[in-house]
């Protein structure tokens, strides 16, 4: 058992080396460091296949089998195709990397003041549970992925006094994904900008009016939320109040300095925004923590993060490599080609039926257990935004709705999974609440989506 724990520790470490290693390439490039990380990449991916469960492990096996194959009628050389390994390790730095950002606010207590004056202004005069955890969580969200839900809920647990508990968890979730819309932290906004070789200002603007239109939505279908067991929750939080209320101004500016410096230096400088945001998840707390004297626990807590990486994100490493292996082979072939023919005609050459189509494809395969990242990596791989009539940006913010509207729906996504741990309810309970709130975002966020290429904005 000790052994096991101690390899799981180095593979933790091996996988910040990787992220790292691969930083230092963007600077300083060295054909040996690409082989190295993506020799790690390998490694970890190898290694994760022991820790997965067997749908998973299946569609990864699957993954990489088929990319075999497709190097090797593809006739490319072995060099080439293991660099394929490293292909996705971009959104490894990302995943592994801005989850540094939260240790940091929450080593500096920041977190801790949050909810203070959450739980102050409850005892002031109460707040709407359910609208202050969903913006809550659609705010702190993006620096805080996943880790916002269960932060938000146990907010909600400890400050307000009447709610019901699996009505608050979905506000939550649905509050989460809308930052899949426009937020260069998250995972599947970078993803589209690397395989569209966009800025985030190309779609920035248009992921901003995305969100703007699911808030919308999400207050229409707010009403519609009910479980057939979710009895009101009644809390006794009089209990004292803190002596000294930490100020929430180191919090805010924090974020306001994080955020302005990631649009900064992706506006002035030749990187992709992954580059900036994973450079910076690095630099900032350090330097925050330097300037603010909480350097020796701020590294305390950051090692600890470090150590336990792997077991915690097993399956991201194992579906993040094995996708980018898939997707590198993917591009090699011509079944791009014969997909965009067999799409174009199965749309009749409507750019609007084709949208629904894609959308509708991923959120059917993301039912059946396959990663959207996949998907994503897929459709980009194979798909030419030229051969539809349609630009890079539209196509990516296709991907963005593709990728948001299958997570709130696949009972195998992590919002999901997640939300049904804090409900401790079946995951399948989510998906049938969300399927109505889904098809009604499936059809006005595509309308609007084309609508920006109708009247020419795309």
């Amino acid at each position: 058992m000790t052994e096991n724990h101690s390899i799981i520790r180095l593979l933790g470490v091996i996988c910040y080396i990787t992220v790292i290693l691969y930083l230092l390439n963007l600077f300083w490039y060295s054909p040996l460091i690409t082989i190295t990380y993506s020799m790690l990449g390998a490694v970890l991916l190898v290694c994760s296949l022991f820790f997965l469960r067997s749908i998973n492990r299946y569609i990864v096996v699957t993954l990489i089998l088929v990319g075999i194959v497709c190097f090797y009628v593809e006739e490319v050389s072995i060099l080439e195709a293991f660099l394929g390994f490293g292909e996705n390790i971009n959104l490894l730095a990302l995943f592994l990397l801005v989850p540094l950002i939260g240790t940091f606010m929450s080593t500096a207590g920041y977190l801790t003041a949050l909810k203070q004056k959450v739980q102050e202004r409850e005892r002031s005069g109460g707040e709407h549970p359910y609208r202050l955890s969903f913006f809550m969580t659609s705010t702190i969200g993006l620096l805080l992925n996943l880790g916002s839900m269960a932060l938000v809920k146990r907010i909600a647990d400890e400050s307000f006094t009447s709610f019901r508990e699996q009505k608050l968890t979905l506000t939550i979730m649905r509050g989460f994904a809308s930052c899949m819309f426009w937020s260069p932290y998250f995972v599947n906004v970078a993803l589209v900008l690397v395989l569209f070789d966009l800025s985030w200002l190309d779609i920035g603007v248009y992921g901003f009016i995305l969100t703007i239109i699911y808030f919308l939505v999400c207050w229409l279908m707010y009403n519609r939320i009910s479980f057939p067991d979710d009895p009101i929750v009644h809390k006794n939080t009089d209990t004292e109040p803190s002596r000294s209320i930490t100020t929430l101004k180191p919090f805010y500016l924090f974020i306001i300095v994080l955020v302005s410096l990631s649009f900064l230096l992706d506006y002035l400088l030749h990187v992709n925004m992954i580059t900036v945001v994973s450079s910076l998840a690095i630099i900032l707390p350090i330097f925050w923590a330097l300037g603010t004297k909480n350097i020796v626990f701020f590294i305390q807590d950051a090692n600890k993060q470090v150590l336990s990486s792997f077991l915690r994100l097993k399956n991201e490493l194992a579906v993040f490599i094995s996708a980018g292996f898939f997707g590198m082979a993917i591009s090699y072939t011509n079944v791009g080609d014969f997909l965009s023919t067999l799409l174009f005609q199965a749309s009749f050459g409507f750019v609007y039926i084709l949208t629904i189509l894609l959308v509708i494809i991923a959120v059917l395969l993301a039912l059946i257990g396959i990663h959207p990242v996949i998907i994503v990596i897929g459709i980009g791989s194979a798909l030419s935004p030229e051969k539809f009539g349609v630009s890079a940006e539209y196509f990516a913010l296709l991907l963005l709705v593709a990728w948001s509207t299958a997570t709130l729906l696949s009972p195998f996504s992590g919002q999901v999974l997640m939300a049904a741990q804090l409900m401790k309810k079946d995951p399948i309970l989510i998906v049938k609440n969300n399927y109505q709130f889904v098809l009604l975002l499936i059809v006005i966020l595509t309308t609007t989506i084309y609508s920006f290429y109708l009247f020419g904005f795309l």
